[in-house]
């Protein structure tokens, strides 16, 4: 029976929160540890909250690795797009802590690949766009350069909504090589590139056929995952979300529906960051409708002013909102408060789920996107 004695177990992660991946930090963080790569490459590092975890972890385990973090920093369909904060922050948070063997990528994937040999790289973990064709497209261009025996990462090995295709080349890859499957969440497949070769400490046991040791493994990251979200739970409860990474940017999530239902999966994403007045462009799919869209925004118990707010498809406009009477139309619900203001619609964050819901509009469903454009800023 393995011993539940992992590195992690002492592990206080920087960054966390502000993403998809904090389940898996504690198992990143104790790959690294008993692992020890000597090179260690990330595709798709977003806000860093996986990437900062490996890196935390080779100073605080003094493990030599090379670590080397590759993305545009412009967001892409499924993570929506942002502004210029999240690649500052990154950027600011690397120089900070890592900067000794810690190297920033700004550029494509494919772009990315000349800076590595064949059979370099000992961790290489791929979370870039997660359609079909992208994801398969990485892995064909990236696995020659994983040496024989090291470890592939696959993100939301399990979502099969909002065009993911990850979990298809998962099931495919999974024939040839010694794997597991962490169910949390969206899932992070774990794959050893073939020939399979002892690994060290718990690696071995968790890519061993299923059996207890590897069980309790996943008992175990399952509990340090349960317990980061009882901690962020925490920190909306006594407002202390104030002072996290999760801080730093607002999302901004709009749902767009024809029948007046609203789910996750017909919604599309957008960041900012807090630097003083921003413009938003958010492209819909062709075929949204707005009976009614209703904008969420994801921000740390903020003030979000709103200057204006438009709707326009093929350049005609079917919503259009800069002044305080137009802004009566908007109905504010959820954990949000409409604050009296005689020019902006002004609006308070008081928990996780604020929602402006928009007059229901006939739109036509054309091949032409449907286009929301707000100006707004966020005040903390």
């Amino acid at each position: 029976m393995v011993q539940i004695d992992l590195p992690s177990h002492h592990f206080e992660p920087r960054i966390y929160g502000v993403g998809a991946w904090t389940g898996h930090i504690h198992f990143a963080y104790d790959l690294v540890a008993v692992l020890r790569p000597a090179l260690l490459v990330e595709l798709g590092v977003d806000r860093g909250e996986s990437y900062f975890a490996f890196c935390q972890s080779a100073a605080e385990n003094k493990t030599g690795t090379r670590c080397f973090g590759v993305d545009t920093w412009r967001g892409d369909e499924h993570a929506g797009g942002y502004d210029e904060t999240t690649f500052a922050q990154v950027s600011e948070q690397n120089c900070t802590h890592y900067e000794s063997f810690s190297t920033l990528l700004r550029c494509g994937f494919d772009a990315a690949l000349g800076n590595f040999g064949d059979e370099s790289i000992d961790v290489l973990h791929l979370d870039g766009l997660h359609t079909e064709a992208a994801m398969r497209h990485d892995v064909d261009s990236w696995l020659p350069k994983l040496r024989p025996g090291g470890i592939l990462l696959l993100h939301d090995v399990r979502v099969r909504s909002k065009d993911f295709g990850v979990w298809k080349i998962w099931a495919e890859l999974q024939q040839p090589g010694r794997s597991w499957t962490f169910e949390d969440g969206p899932g992070l497949g774990v794959w050893q590139k073939p020939p399979s070769s002892p690994l060290p400490g718990f690696l071995e046991e968790l890519l061993s056929p299923r059996n207890e040791s590897n069980e309790a493994l996943a008992k175990y990251y399952t509990g340090r995952a349960q317990a980061m979200q009882e901690k962020i739970a925490q920190h909306w409860r006594d407002s202390s979300i104030r002072n996290t990474p999760f801080a730093q940017q607002t999302v901004i999530q709009v749902f767009h529906t024809r029948d007046g239902s609203h789910c996750e999966e017909d919604s599309v994403y957008a960041r900012m960051g807090h630097e003083g007045w921003k413009d938003v462009r958010i492209e819909l799919p062709p075929s949204a409708g707005a009976a009614p869209l209703r904008i969420d925004f994801v921000s740390a118990l903020t003030t979000i002013e709103i200057a204006s707010i438009r709707l326009m498809k093929e350049g005609a406009d079917y919503y259009s909102a800069a002044q305080k009477s137009d802004f009566d139309s908007i109905t504010v619900t959820g954990d949000a408060e409409r604050v009296p203001d005689p020019k902006f619609l002004r609006v308070r964050i008081t928990g996780i789920d604020p929602q402006l819901h928009l007059p229901v509009l006939d739109v036509p469903s054309h091949v032409a996107p449907l286009v929301i454009e707000l100006r707004l800023r966020v005040i903390v």
